[in-house]
């Protein structure tokens, strides 16, 4: 098994986050430089009115934003995120599954992470659009994590 199917089966298995596991968050591709996340919405994440709830956006895009981190270093560090600020537009309501699926070139991710490899951790700004499952645009989370490189494994 590579570090990427290690980590998809971790994520469904192993959760260090009980709550990722029992909110039914499906990693469906981590892979270098790119993630594909699905978030079943069932009743647990409905609000009050019949539309995704709010939270339900943010625990989403902070775990597929963070697998990305991953996708796109594991295989040079391991940094470990830790979220510094959230801030979530929400474009149209959605009342069906949400998809998260985004990638990284080589030079992006390089760039990115030049400023936190200096000072050995740092600020690092992801945007997070996220889908409902007819493709539409519902909301685009703006997360900025902060990063420790060279952590040890947790």
């Amino acid at each position: 098994m590579d570090i990427y199917e290690e980590k998809k089966y971790n994520f469904v298995h192993n959760c260090k986050i009980p709550y990722l596991s029992a909110a039914g968050v499906v990693p469906e591709v981590i892979e270098k430089g790119h993630v594909r996340f699905v978030l079943p919405v069932k009743e647990m994440h409905m609000n009050h009115v019949g539309i995704v709830y709010a939270g339900s956006y943010f625990v989403f895009a902070e775990s597929a934003g963070a697998s990305l981190i991953f996708a796109a270093y594991a295989e040079k560090k391991n940094y470990v995120p830790i979220i510094s600020n959230v801030s979530i537009d929400y474009l149209r309501p959605a009342k069906t599954d949400l998809v998260i699926d985004m990638s990284m070139s080589e030079e992006e991710a390089a760039e990115k992470i030049a400023p936190i490899d200096q000072r050995g951790k740092g600020r690092y700004p992801l945007d997070v659009p996220m889908y409902d499952m007819e493709g539409n645009h519902v909301a685009t989370a703006h997360i900025t994590y902060y990063l420790f490189a060279d952590a040890p494994k947790l």
